[in-house]
């Protein structure tokens, strides 16, 4: 079961290690949450995150989007 939600992540084992490290560099600054992950995101696969700007899932603006946001990510 593993296996197969691995293989729909958009990131890597190693991009969600380091979209983790990232994130908690900007929780550290007092950024929200969504924020965090989305500056994370950024900077681990600027691509992905340029492709969810804007959308519905786009959790910067708003924390409540977080859940749609990581969901996105494991699509």
């Amino acid at each position: 079961m593993k296996d197969l939600f691995m293989a729909r992540s958009k990131l890597t084992d190693k991009e969600w290690v380091d979209l983790i490290r990232e994130f908690y560099k900007f929780l550290q600054k007092d950024l929200r949450i969504g924020q965090s992950y989305f500056n994370a995101l950024a900077i681990v696969k600027p691509d992905l995150a340029n492709e969810i700007q804007g959308t519905e899932d786009d959790c910067f603006y708003d924390d409540n989007k977080v859940i749609k946001f990581i969901r996105r990510l494991n699509e």
